[in-house]
């Protein structure tokens, strides 16, 4: 497959989303290949399944965090930027706000590149074996539902694509009905289910398997229980978890931090992860790339990493590292005492940084962000980008949602407490790891079962907050347990920001449609309040 991928490259879909495309439709094929020839057999589905892989790397490059990270992580109460006045993090949410427009854009381009996918399987005639259709489908149906999941989070009931458009008409499609595009989640992850492999090849890592289908599919199903009042949705979401534990295939990492080094990466507790590489072959770039091999990296680092604050400066700040985000004080306070998560979470006063120590003072709030930072080298060519894999889909969040799922499906709150003390365990054992000491006896000590439903989801939002902090969850989660009434965020949530307090209304719960889109799709509403 490799060497098949070299020898081409592949315009492999043109994006209609939503009136944007232009006369850039009418290109030439490259070469000889296009729809009418290449769509025909396994070895133009290997290299065709891989478009809208190429996708996921446009979210995480943006060196300002404008892909992902500052529309995502920044609403949440973990983090800050460092000047507290930045529009998404005060929820002064405008519908013509780039970063939205963005995760839009992208995820809307993804879909249609699934959509290809499938829609050509349909014709294709050159299969050895017939049956080998339905895993191509599946790979294109695990994106497509991934990149519904993304918009359905953010912007609710979007319109539902799901083939190909080839009219700009075709393209003006209204919102869709309560619970269609969770439909649509829902079915394409169950059919990725059941016809994905268990695992790949080393020439095929990263891939989607049948348990990173089940593990979102779990996900997405205890999102629809809380979000539209479904509570059936639990049980199916215990189906689905359960699958992903009961396959043997992955297990908590002994070292917490593994799952953030970039030389762990697609360890036995990544489920699914974002493949980046620099300078090396990466099968899912040629689609936005003249070629498989350069550059496919991500901005986490030196978004995050220290920069300066009021005239001082880490090492490699603002060349090697923006200082664009800050830990808040409750997120800090969150972490029980010695929790040797907090090392990989974290920097702060003391901690060794580069070839010094980590200064309170370099910082807004005195800690940013070690998460995929650690341990920080003050060089590197090109200092804007990092090839430090993004973990998705942990093993540990698996158990976490299926203690979820468990606890307010069931009222199970042994099984809640049993699956929550597995990641606990996991973390106390970390003590000695990071510190080279005995733990303290004390040290994040098992949850009772003999605690009440209340409790123990209480317990589980904590453990939510801590293990998966900065890894992008946060706000979904707050919104989601908003939504079910577990939560009230203007009384239960400190933005570590007066203004995002002040501001934060009902209508945060979604953010506003593109304008762009509005302007061009009149069949298109906007979310309430914007």
């Amino acid at each position: 497959m490799r060497t098949y991928i070299k020898s081409i490259t592949l315009t492999l879909a043109c994006v209609l989303a939503f009136a944007t495309c232009d006369d850039r439709l009418d290109l030439s094929p490259i070469g000889e290949l296009n729809s009418e020839n290449f769509y025909n057999n396994e070895e133009d589905f290997e290299a065709a399944s891989l478009a809208p892989y190429s996708t996921l790397l446009n979210l995480y490059f943006d060196q300002s965090g404008g892909g992902w990270f500052q529309p995502i992580m920044y609403p949440g109460d973990d983090v800050r930027n460092e000047l507290g006045n930045n529009d998404i993090e005060e929820f002064n949410w405008l519908s013509t706000n780039g970063n939205f427009r963005n995760v839009w854009d992208e995820s809307y381009k993804g879909i249609m590149r699934s959509n290809v996918v499938i829609a050509q399987l349909e014709d294709a005639d050159g299969f050895s074996d017939e049956s080998n259709k339905a895993r191509f489908e599946g790979e294109a149906k695990f994106i497509r539902a991934y990149f519904y999941f993304i918009l359905a989070r953010n912007f609710g009931e979007v319109p539902v694509i799901d083939e190909v458009l080839t009219t700009i008409e075709d393209t003006r499609i209204g919102n869709s009905q309560t619970g269609e595009v969770w439909d649509l989640i829902e079915s394409d992850l169950a059919f990725a289910a059941e016809n994905l492999p268990e695992s790949w090849d080393d020439d095929n890592t990263g891939r989607a398997t049948r348990y990173a289908a089940s593990a979102l599919l779990g996900k997405a199903q205890i999102y629809r229980a809380q979000w539209l009042g479904e509570a059936g949705k639990y049980q199916d979401a215990i189906t689905n978890l359960q699958a992903v534990v009961n396959s043997g295939q992955y297990s908590l990492m002994d070292d917490y931090g593994d799952n953030f080094s970039e030389d762990a990466e697609n360890n036995a507790e990544s489920i699914f992860e974002i493949q980046m590489t620099r300078g090396d072959f990466n099968p899912w770039l040629p689609a936005d790339h003249v070629s498989n091999e350069g550059a496919a990296g991500t901005g986490r680092r030196i978004f995050t990493a220290a920069g300066c604050n009021q005239g001082e400066c880490a090492p490699g700040g603002n060349q090697f590292g923006y200082g664009r985000v800050h830990i808040t004080s409750s997120l800090r306070n969150e972490f029980e005492p010695n929790d040797p998560r907090i090392f990989h979470t974290f920097y702060q006063e003391g901690d060794q940084y580069a070839d010094t120590v980590f200064r309170a003072s370099w910082s807004v709030t005195g800690a940013t962000p070690a998460k995929y930072v650690r341990p920080f080298a003050a060089e590197g060519f090109p200092p804007n980008i990092s090839t430090n894999n993004e973990r998705v889909i942990r093993y540990s969040d698996v158990l976490l949602l299926l203690a979820e799922a468990e606890l307010l499906g069931n009222g199970n709150v042994a099984q809640a407490a049993e699956l929550i003390n597995q990641v606990r365990e996991r973390a106390r054992n970390n003590y000695e790891i990071v510190y080279e000491g005995t733990a303290p006896t004390d040290l994040l000590p098992d949850r009772p079962t003999s605690a009440s439903a209340d409790q123990m989801h209480e317990w589980l939002r904590h453990e939510r907050r801590v293990e998966l902090a900065l890894e992008v969850h946060r706000y979904d989660d707050l919104v989601r347990w908003h939504r079910t009434g577990i939560i009230n965020i203007p009384t239960d949530v400190d933005f570590g920001n007066t203004l995002a307090n002040q501001n934060w209304g009902e209508r945060n719960l979604l953010k506003p449609i593109p304008q762009r889109e509005l302007d061009n799709n009149a069949s298109l509403s906007q979310n309430d309040g914007y």
